[in-house]
This record gives C-alpha cells, sequence and structure tokens, in this order.
C-alpha cells in the first residue's frame, strides 16, 4: 500500500530517518544493558568493591531511562534531528567509558563496543557530527589507560585467564549481534528505498504517458465536436419531416439517445481522459462513487451489477469523472470477458476498507486472464480486435494518481477479479505501495488484465 500521492507532502523524508535510526539505538541499547547486567553478575567479585555498583548502577539506570524516553519519542511520532542522535550516540559512548572505568579500564573486553558507536554514528550522521563523535571515542578510550579501577581477579572463584577468556567472548557476541542487526536494518532500509524509488518512478512514467494520451484524446474530441453538432442538426431535421411517422420517430429518438452519448464520451475525453491531474477533486463516499458509475453503465449493459457496500461510508478524494470512466472501462472488460465464456451472471462490486484503504472488487465469470498478461496495462496493448488498450491503463493510472493501485486475481475457470484501492481521506498514507489489499484475500496473481 505503499509509491507521488496526493498526501505526499505530509511526509518528512528526514523525520523518518530519524525515526529508523533512533529506532535501532533503542533495539541495540537493550542489547547492551543486558550484556552488562549480564557481566556485573558474573564479575561482581572483581570489583573493587560493592561500591563501584552505585555508578555502574547509576549509569545503567540512565540509560534505561533514555531509552524509555526515546520510545516516547517514537510513539508519538516527534521530530528526530541530528543533533538529537547525535546526543544518545554521546550518550552511550560516555556510559560505554564510565562503565569501563569502574571494571578494568582497556583491559575490559568490553571495549570493543567503541567501534559499534563509531560505525553506527558513520552511518546515521553528518560527517561533522560523526567526526566529532569519533573524537569523542578517541578521547574517551585513551582516558581509560590513565583513569580506571582494576579488577581483582585473584577474589574470583575463576581463573583470571578463563575469565578474560569469557568475557572476551561474550563481547564478542554482543558486538557481532549488534554489528549485524544495525548491517541487516540499514541493507533492508535501502532496499525499501530503492523498490520505492522504481515504483515512483514507474508510476511517473505511466502518468506521463497517459497525460500523452489524454492530449492526444482531448484533439480527437475538439476534432469530434463539429461532426456530431452538425449530427445533431440533421437529426432534429428528420425529426421534424417525418413527425408522423412512428417507427422513423422511433428510430431518430434511439439514435438521439446514441448521439448524446457520443456526447457526453466527448465530455469525458476533454476532461482529461482519467488523466488523475484533470478534473477537479471531489471528497466523496467511495460506495457513492461507485454506485453512480455502475449504474450508468448498467443503463446501457445487457448484464446486470450487483454492488455489495462493506466500505462502512469510507471517504475519498478523487477525481470524480476519471473515476467513473476508469470504473467503466473495468465493467465493459469484465462483460466482455464473459460474453466470450457465454455467461450471463450479473458482475460482482464489492466495496470494502483494508487497513487504511477503500477498495472496489469487480469480479467476473469470463474467459480469465490472457498468455501475455506481463503486458496488460500498456498504453495501446490489447488482446481485443476492436479495443484500444487504455481501459486498465487509464484505471490503473487513476489509482495510481490517487496512491492507490490495481491488481488482478484469478482462480481459472471460475472467476477473475480486479482490486482497484485508494487510500481513505481520513487517514491518507505518504507511501502506496507498501500495503497490496490484492494480497490479503487467497493467493492472487499480480499481474495486469486485458
Amino acid at each position: 500500500m505503499s509509491e507521488s500521492k496526493p498526501f505526499a507532502s505530509l511526509a518528512d523524508p528526514d523525520r523518518d530517518e530519524g525515526a529508523l535510526w533512533l529506532s535501532w539505538l533503542v533495539r541495540l541499547r537493550w542489547v547492551a544493558l543486558l550484556a552488562q547486567i549480564l557481566t556485573l553478575s558474573f564479575t561482581f567479585s572483581v570489583l573493587q568493591g560493592p561500591w563501584v555498583l552505585m555508578p555502574l548502577v547509576g549509569v545503567m539506570t540512565l540509560l534505561g531511562v533514555g531509552n524509555l524516553e526515546a520510545v516516547a519519542a517514537l510513539r508519538r511520532e516527534a521530530e528526530i534531528t541530528q543533533s538529537r542522535l547525535f546526543i544518545h550516540l554521546a550518550t552511550e559512548v560516555l556510559a560505554l567509558t564510565i562503565f569501563l572505568m569502574s571494571a578494568g579500564g582497556p583491559n575490559n573486553p568490553f571495549f570493543i563496543l567503541y567501534l559499534v558507536h563509531v560505525c553506527m554514528g558513520a552511518v546515521m550522521l553528518t560527517w561533522g557530527k560523526a567526526g566529532l563523535l569519533t573524537s569523542l571515542v578517541l578521547g574517551c578510550y585513551a582516558t581509560l589507560y590513565p583513569l580506571h579501577l582494576p579488577l581483582r581477579f585473584e577474589h574470583h572463584s575463576v581463573p583470571s585467564e578463563h575469565l578474560l577468556s569469557i568475557g572476551t567472548v561474550i563481547a564478542f557476541i554482543v558486538t557481532a549481534i549488534s554489528a549485524a542487526g544495525f548491517t541487516i536494518g540499514v541493507s533492508r532500509t535501502l532496499r525499501g528505498h530503492k523498490v520505492a524509488l522504481l515504483q515512483a518512478r514507474d508510476r511517473t512514467a505511466r502518468v506521463d504517458r497517459l497525460r500523452t494520451v489524454g492530449t492526444l484524446a482531448a484533439g480527437a474530441a475538439h476534432e469530434l465536436n463539429t461532426p456530431l453538432f452538425t449530427m445533431d442538426l440533421r437529426l432534429r431535421r428528420i425529426q421534424r419531416r417525418h413527425a408522423e411517422e412512428t417507427d422513423t420517430t422511433k428510430d431518430a429518438q434511439v439514435i438521439k439517445r446514441q448521439l448524446e452519448r457520443c456526447k457526453e464520451i466527448v465530455e469525458q475525453l476533454l476532461v482529461g481522459a482519467g488523466d488523475p491531474s484533470a478534473g477537479g477533486l471531489e471528497r466523496r463516499r467511495l460506495s457513492d462513487l461507485v454506485e453512480q458509475a455502475s449504474d450508468l453503465w448498467a443503463k446501457g449493459a445487457p448484464l446486470g451489477v450487483e454492488v455489495l457496500d462493506r466500505s462502512g461510508g469510507a471517504m475519498v478524494e478523487l477525481p470524480a469523472i476519471a473515476f467513473r470512466q476508469a470504473l467503466t472501462n473495468l465493467l465493459e472488460n469484465a462483460r466482455e470477458a464473459q460474453a466470450e465464456a457465454g455467461r450471463d451472471t450479473p458482475i460482482q462490486i464489492t466495496v470494502e476498507q483494508d487497513e487504511g484503504f477503500g477498495v472496489v472488487r469487480v469480479r467476473d465469470h469470463g474467459i480469465g486472464l490472457p498468455e501475455q498478461r506481463d503486458r496488460v496495462g500498456d498504453p495501446f496493448f490489447t488482446t481485443k480486435t476492436t479495443g484500444t488498450g487504455l481501459g486498465v491503463y487509464v484505471a490503473r493510472a487513476v489509482a495510481d494518481g490517487a496512491g492507490g493501485g490495481l491488481r488482478y486475481r484469478s482462480e481459472t475457470g471460475a472467476w477473475t477479479e480486479a482490486v482497484w484501492w485508494f487510500p481513505l481521506y481520513q487517514e491518507p498514507r505518504p507511501t502506496g505501495g507498501d500495503h497490496d489489499p490484492a494480497q490479503s484475500q487467497d493467493t492472487p496473481e499480480d499481474v495486469g488484465r486485458r
């Protein structure tokens, strides 16, 4: 639900990145606190005296309180600045220094944790703050040599060489877990950003192509206006001349209705041919938009439409004309699929909510998805002899432009379902690409359609 969206202005990339880094600091700090508690419980007898525990417990308490404050900041979505991250990392370094000063100084194997903080600072901070943090680490490490309390290994039941070996193993495990966890998190984040960037670029390219198609359609619409106007005038003359002929009058009325339908189509083309940036946005119930479009389509279609509303009054903000035309395209595709399969069952439309999105499911019982499914949705690609290849393309562009998407699900020989989703107005989301409502039921085929 992931990429570009009408609500993208509400997103703050810097704040999101800072929150990500702070969340990893919180995780690693809990690991460090656990390691310190285990180490103290094992090496308590080699400290200079019980009084040493006071500053150590105080430092660990301070880190715990700092972690709770960071968790609260993340939950309330507070702004996480570079300075705030630096303060957290610097506090970690100072706390580790106090811990090492009280427990052996440079001879304590846990001094290797300094490297983790240096690496985290290099990734999280600007080069200036990262350099300042590295200088702090070097200064603290140098201070350990003249200022530290030696460990009294003779007071422990385990020989000193074994005790140091155990400490080294524990320090290595903690460092490895911290480094691996942080690296994995950074790698996942980079992959996520790459996918989001590719999706945004692909969406932009599709919208640009659609705007080009819309420009061509608008030009064609202007050219069609003149002959349609002429036909309307001639038809009125025919009606006046043959007003007494019943059959001719009936035929003229049918032609008149079809001519009005042509004019309506031309007007929709002039609005933008489904371009999500064309026409005014309307804030309405998704179910109302669906019922209005399906009712208009059903008046001239040989099939019925069953609309099931489970949306609970979900509100969306969409270009109504483009939405109506796009849903008409999907319904027409569904009708043609059922006609080829020789079935006349009603087309089913379900309107529902799914994790902050309004979802429209258009299900038919037709011939299913075509073999060239990877190309479906490309402009001017079609498997129909009289098609233009713009139906699914327009519907997908309308959804993409609003921050949603379009996928198809199918069960061979049974049904095919277009899953079309849009972000709810109450809960705008800056990325549409992560959540895919098409995946929320059964096992969909995430492909396009005819």
